[in-house]
């Protein structure tokens, strides 16, 4: 990758920030889910439910994925991101290395990189089964400190474990990296990737800050689309 690319994708991504008071955590709620309702009414995405999973998902451009509950009988808080696995098999995976909570379902073209994160139960209310806006609101307040903004980017994010997070943005008219999925590539490094060559993915150092608003860099594989 150029440094020119990388610099690029530092600074459209740089200081992801969870937990930072950059806006009153009730506001960062409000927009957030009003935020979302956007990301899930641009025409390349996808929303639908899976009754039998007691969940949403939520299906990026490019095959992505996003599930998670809204089961009012389970109250299940488990979030799954699944994507293509072909690209890390080609760049190496040995799926036999990659962590606990992780792994490769399907094979040939139906591959997938499977990651699930137990957030524990909580209660969902009735509205979460039949609105996915809901579910998020029902999820947020379970886990409130999942979610994050940064104002200087305009993304929300949800902060899944491990490094990994999804992200939308505040305003799609004014950001062009609407969506994005963000891998900690160090668990696929140990699983064998040249995560330096991920096809369709971009390895950059990205400026990060932490809740006591220390910096430091960290080097994340990130999967982004522009919507508008």
């Amino acid at each position: 990758m150029s440094v020119t690319r990388i610099l690029t994708v530092s600074l459209v991504l740089a200081a992801v920030v969870f937990g930072a008071a950059f806006m009153a955590p009730d506001v960062v709620a409000v927009y957030a889910v009003q935020s979302y309702d956007a990301l899930l009414r641009a025409p390349e995405m996808s929303v639908a439910r899976n009754d039998a999973a007691g969940a949403w998902l939520l299906t990026s451009p490019g095959g992505e994925t996003l599930t998670f509950g809204g089961d009012t009988a389970s109250g299940s808080n488990e979030l799954v991101v699944g994507f293509d696995a072909r690209p890390f098999l080609a760049a190496g995976l040995d799926p036999s290395l990659l962590p606990a909570g992780s792994q490769v379902e399907g094979d040939g073209a139906s591959a997938r990189v499977v990651m699930r994160y137990d957030k524990g139960t909580g209660s969902f209310s009735d509205g979460a089964e039949s609105q996915p806006l809901q579910a998020l609101q029902d999820l947020v307040r379970n886990h409130r400190m999942m979610l994050g903004y940064h104002a200087a980017l305009g993304h929300f994010g949800l902060a899944l474990g491990g490094g990994n997070m999804v992200e939308w943005a505040k305003d799609q008219q004014a950001n062009d990296k609407d969506l994005v999925f963000v891998l900690n590539p160090q668990s696929f490094a140990d699983a064998g990737v040249d995560v330096a060559n991920v096809q369709g993915w971009v390895l950059a150092d990205v400026p990060v800050m932490d809740a006591q608003g220390r910096t430091s860099t960290a080097r994340k594989l990130l999967r982004f689309y522009n919507l508008v």
